[in-house]
């Protein structure tokens, strides 16, 4: 009996540690918010905080245009065709590439 009790105690320490570390998360200066695009989520040059799942690269050709909206659009819309239940993408210093990733 003894020994339910103290794992019930144990268990419910932890949990309330825990819950209080929760809690208690505050933003960093370099924290933000990312937007959606045709329901993908973009990182461009940052990485989420949040686990994730990478699941590929997709690469564009060259595309010479002087509105980046229109890379980003091509990225999107394409990345999501190859990796359809990707929840984001990520974009670092090369803009004809993007890694598609699925949150956990």
């Amino acid at each position: 009996m003894r020994k339910i009790i103290l794992g019930a105690l144990i268990g419910l320490s932890l949990t309330t540690l825990v819950a209080f570390t929760v809690a208690n998360y505050e933003p960093r200066k370099s924290t933000a918010e990312v937007e959606q695009e045709e329901g993908v989520y973009v990182f461009y040059r940052s990485k989420p905080v949040s686990e994730y799942e990478y699941l590929g690269t997709y690469k564009i050709g060259l595309v010479w245009d002087d509105k980046p909206k229109l890379l980003f659009n091509k990225l999107i819309r394409k990345t999501k065709e190859k990796y359809p239940n990707a929840d984001g993408i990520i974009i670092d210093n090369e803009m004809g590439k993007c890694d598609a990733i699925k949150f956990k």
